[in-house]
């Protein structure tokens, strides 16, 4: 499918834009969705710590949970993209396993609400101004500010190699891993534009899938670096994720028979139709191959569970649950990691994979979820 888009999308480059999609016969009004691959993450976690606790996965055994010292890392000192090391954001300062940390310059400090790790040696940090609107800062590695840009919803990331996000306007902009100039994309129709999900080969050709709200659910968009507006497939009309290489979607469909939320899952656009289905999830974010997919329901406060699953036949693999979950990021192709906290307001973050679950690291404590929580994974 990967390549089929390319190429439509090469062949379209000098048309206009698809008409957008109207789904006038879903009924209702759909709840807000809430997903893992936002970076701004406001709402509280929990979830009852799963077995055994291994070295701490980002600050070593026994480390401190307090703010971290503003330690410079070395400037040689690169985080491999393709490599496992996954940071964590602790009151302004982003911590590593290995012990490195970049502490935010300025009064991002104290602001910043969520990240997503760009290359080797930047980050996308997402806060609120003192006006009330949001902004995207990029940061290097010694946490100087290089630029900052007007933000609406969060930020959807390609694995290290891109990260999008929208423009008041409504067009996407797309910052590839080594620039420091986003390229800003066609606009779409439609209100309230999300970016949700990167596919494609940005050094070459790339889409950023846009998901917007009309009466019902979406329409939703493929917005290519091409120039290229391609409306998605009805048939997933609020597409939530998109695996890396296109093959798959994952997305909202059609009102379940309660009429209170809506029903999805995994869709094939190669055979047209859904790998599967139900009503038990709203949340879709597939891991970096596309083998797996982390599945959970967010509404309110945020998720109180959240399952592993084989992308193409739905079959729950692993997962937690109990208490609400914060945020959560695909730490490799097979491990996923999620933040929670505890009724009590005991933080951790567990490590899920198909065959085990692992707290990986504890000791934290959130007093109002409501209001921030002390570790903050990146978006992924």
């Amino acid at each position: 499918m990967s390549s089929d888009l390319t190429e439509t999308l090469r062949a379209r480059a000098g048309d206009v834009h698809g008409a957008p999609l109207t789904f006038d016969d879903v009924r209702g009004r759909a709840r807000q969705i809430r997903r893992r691959r936002r970076a701004a993450v406001a709402g509280g976690v929990a979830l009852v710590a799963a077995v055994a606790l291994p070295i701490a996965l980002l600050g070593g055994s026994g480390a401190d949970r307090s703010d971290p010292d503003p330690a410079r890392p070395s400037p040689t000192k690169g985080v491999d993209p393709d490599g496992g090391a996954v940071p964590t954001l602790r009151n302004g300062v982003i911590v590593y396993e290995d012990g490195s940390r970049i502490r935010l310059q300025g009064d991002l400090h104290d602001r910043a609400d969520g990240f997503a790790v760009l290359g080797t040696d930047q980050y996308v940090v997402t806060a609120s101004t003192a006006e009330g609107d949001r902004e995207a800062v990029l940061f290097d590695d010694r946490g100087s500010q290089l630029a900052t840009y007007p933000l609406e919803g969060g930020l959807a990331v390609q694995r290290r190699s891109a990260v999008a996000w929208m423009d008041p306007d409504g067009a996407p902009r797309l910052l590839v891993a080594g620039s420091d100039d986003p390229q800003v994309l066609e606009s779409v129709e439609g209100s309230s534009p999300e970016a949700v999900a990167i596919s494609g080969d940005c050094s070459d050709l790339c889409s950023v899938h846009v998901l917007t709200k009309g009466e019902g659910l979406g329409p939703s968009w493929a917005v290519a670096t091409s120039g290229v507006v391609m409306p998605m497939t009805p048939d997933v009309p609020a597409i939530l994720d998109v695996s890396s290489d296109g093959s798959l979607l994952g997305g909202l469909s059609e009102v379940a028979p309660d009429g209170n939320h809506y029903c999805g899952g995994v869709y094939d656009p190669n055979e047209i139709d859904f790998a599967w289905k139900g009503c038990e999830d709203n949340v879709f974010d597939f891991s970096p191959d596309g083998r797996l997919v982390a599945t959970t329901f967010g509404e309110g406060l945020g998720p109180t569970r959240i399952d592993v699953r084989d992308s193409r036949t739905g079959t729950r693999l692993a997962g937690v649950a109990g208490g609400t979950i914060t945020s959560w990021t695909w730490e490799d192709d097979t491990h996923l990691l999620a933040v929670q906290v505890d009724p009590r307001g005991e933080t951790s973050l567990v490590r899920i994979s198909p065959d085990d679950v692992t707290t990986a690291l504890s000791g934290f404590r959130t007093e109002d979820p409501a209001l921030g929580v002390p570790l903050v994974l990146p978006a992924s």
